[in-house]
């Protein structure tokens, strides 16, 4: 497996509140005060709120909590955290196993920022001091990247045997969004252990692979109605063409929670399809003139 990425040790860093950007500085800057609060339920919330801030200080510090941090669930939700990074790497396109420019915006994020989260990501999940927890969000943050390395960390993560460590690959799958685990996803939909098969639905449902629509589909006869509307909003996300007969007719069921849950698939459908609600109203109104 190629596992190339430059391991970073962060480091803390000052913060002078005077030099944070002028947009939002003063909410960022308690945000990184709040990072120090001594009460880790305090850091959590805080970093859940800092992490979609891409500011190269909340990089540092976010690794900085990943390595250093004394609280277990402080550290995995700092790497989590790091994920927005990797997803905004992704959308300018880097690669940092090669020198090949990015072909996205490249003010989504600066390129440096990037490589360092995704050396460091790599590095916990390679380091064996690390718990098992820590290394399954380090893989679903990865996830958000495709490359062979990041699949191999996925493939290698749902090998394990360790429940939890198959149910973080699944995510991970759904992130990642590769054809590569069509046939995983697949077998996992149908999974006996009921906790995997609802994580499979959510991650079929979020690669947007329409190949999987048939198999989401059966599940909406689930007589699990976890299963069942699940499957619906992840048929949705699919946009398979054989989708729409079925969420229609979900629209008109009896059950108020499955009615919702059908029209709110169907505004996913139509999305992924390119089309409006209208050509969903205009259907309606040709059915019901066929009558």
């Amino acid at each position: 497996m190629n596992q190339q990425g430059n391991s970073t040790e962060a480091k803390s860093r000052q913060v002078d509140p005077a030099v944070l950007p002028d947009n939002g500085s003063t909410t960022l800057s308690l945000l990184l005060e709040n990072l120090q609060d001594p009460d880790p339920r305090v850091r959590i919330l805080a970093i859940r709120d800092i992490s979609d801030c891409g500011d190269g200080i909340v990089v540092e510090r976010l690794m900085d909590l990943a390595q250093h941090d004394p609280d277990l669930a402080v550290r995995c939700t700092a790497i989590s955290g790091l994920g927005y990074f990797i997803y905004m790497g992704g959308i300018s396109a880097y690669d940092p196993e090669t020198d090949q420019e990015a072909v996205g915006p490249d003010e989504c994020l600066p390129k440096e920022d990037f490589e360092g989260v995704y050396g460091f990501l790599l590095s916990v999940y390679q380091d064996e001091r690390r718990s098992l927890d820590e290394k399954c969000r380090a893989v679903e943050a990865q996830s958000y990247f495709s490359n062979d390395t990041v699949e191999d960390l996925i493939a290698e993560l749902y090998a394990r045997p360790e429940k939890s460590a198959k149910r973080s690959a699944l995510v991970a799958m759904g992130r990642n969004g590769s054809t590569r685990w069509v046939d995983i996803l697949r077998k996992e939909l149908y999974s006996p252990d009921r906790d995997l098969q609802l994580e499979a639905i959510d991650a079929a449902g979020e690669t947007s692979l329409d190949s999987l629509g048939k198999d989401l589909w059966r599940l909406t006869y689930s007589e699990d109605r976890d299963v069942m509307l699940a499957a619906l909003w992840s048929l949705g996300q699919t946009g398979w063409d054989g989708a729409f007969e079925r969420l229609d007719e979900l629209t008109l069921h009896e059950d108020p929670g499955i009615r919702e849950a059908s029209d709110e698939a169907m505004d996913e459908w139509l999305f992924y399809n390119g089309l409006g609600s209208e050509y969903y109203e205009d259907e309606s109104d040709e059915s019901l003139d066929d009558e």
